[in-house]
């Protein structure tokens, strides 16, 4: 069986075994097998915009050994983790970023707050309690990347890089598997893998601190607001903590994504929403602070996830494919250069008190 359910109040997330697609089991699977899981693929991702996935090809050890050294790069003092610090300007996504220096918010949120005049200092009333590090390929050609000293953490920018390479394959077999499901060939197969450049894709690794009940209960804070991904696809690997929550877009209802051995949640981002004239649609998602009602004397303990995501060339034109748009279905969306678009969407997303 390709497809599995997870029930969490009236909506169900699946997950997809993506086994059948992997190297391993490649030449012992049928065509039939691999068109089953993908046809489930797309229409798991159709009904809600994300599914979780197994039978990708890395282990639960595998996914332990990244969150461990996540861990590790943030157990380190603050001091040492500043010496490789976000750059300034436009294209702050490399290197590390401290607590409260980033800000996530959606265009809602924007246009609720429009009619304050300062809409950036109105959103950062509220911060957002987590740390990050990013990481892209050594062969990008616009952002490169920021690495610690090697003294300060031996081995984490080999172990870095091994994984980014690691998952940017895994993202090839994802978007196999919706080719294979959306019976796309020939040029529309070759359009949607162009939604994926093994050089401007983003590797995150996050670190939620915990939080005491005292603080939840006296401060303004947020882990990370709901927002939707302006890449194509994010694969988000996270500890037995959870915490991720995605917006059923029908019920407008936040589902719980639980931890689940050897899988990783897989979410719809705008390119791709915009690829499939909106059969896709991109998954708002968040990780929130609950009702200090509802938290124990402990406090929440920390969070770390790892999310990669999956996107095309900067300079890369994303149309949708004629085959989505019809009469019943006209074209919503215009042609869009990738870094021009992702430029007007980081304006306010990912806001960096750096830049």
């Amino acid at each position: 069986m390709s497809q599995s359910f997870m029930t969490a109040g009236a909506s169900r997330i699946a997950t997809i075994d993506l086994s059948p697609f992997s190297a391993s089991k490649r030449n012992t699977s049928t065509d039939s097998q691999r068109l089953k899981v993908g046809q489930d693929l797309v229409e798991a991702l159709h009904r809600l915009g994300f599914v979780k996935v197994t039978g990708h090809g890395m282990s639960k050890d595998e996914i332990n050994k990244a969150l461990d050294w996540t861990k590790r790069l943030f157990d380190l003092p603050e001091c040492e983790k500043m010496k490789a610090p976000h750059p300034p300007g436009p294209m702050p996504h490399r290197g590390y970023s401290s607590i409260g220096k980033e800000k996530v918010y959606s265009q809602d949120d924007v246009d609720s707050q429009t009619a304050s005049g300062n809409v950036e200092k109105t959103l950062r009333k509220i911060s957002d309690f987590k740390e990050s590090y990013e990481i892209g390929s050594e062969h990008d050609p616009v952002q490169q990347n920021i690495w610690l000293p090697e003294t300060i953490l031996p081995h984490f920018k080999e172990y870095m890089n091994s994984l980014y390479e690691r998952l940017a394959k895994i993202s090839h077999v994802v978007l196999d598997a919706m080719s294979l499901g959306l019976g796309l060939e020939g040029e529309a197969r070759g359009a949607l893998n162009k939604l994926m450049s093994g050089r401007h894709c983003q590797l995150r690794l996050l670190h939620y601190p915990a939080i005491s009940k005292e603080k939840i209960q006296k401060e303004l804070l947020a882990r990370l607001p709901a927002h939707c991904d302006w890449g194509t696809l994010t694969m988000l690997f996270q500890d037995s903590q959870g915490g991720l929550e995605l917006q059923d877009p029908h019920s407008k209802q936040f589902i719980h994504a639980e931890p689940e051995d050897s899988s990783f949640v897989l979410n719809v981002s705008d390119m791709l929403q915009r690829f499939t004239n909106g059969y896709f649609v991109s998954a708002l998602h968040r990780v929130s602070v609950p009702d200090p009602e509802t938290v124990p004397e402990s406090g929440l303990p920390a969070r770390y996830s790892v999310p990669f995501f999956v996107a095309p060339d900067f300079s890369h034109i994303v149309e949708t494919l004629p085959q989505f748009i019809t009469t019943a279905n006209p074209a919503k969306y215009e042609p869009v250069r990738f870094d021009q678009y992702g430029s007007i969407v980081s304006k306010y997303q990912y806001q960096n008190n750096n830049s």
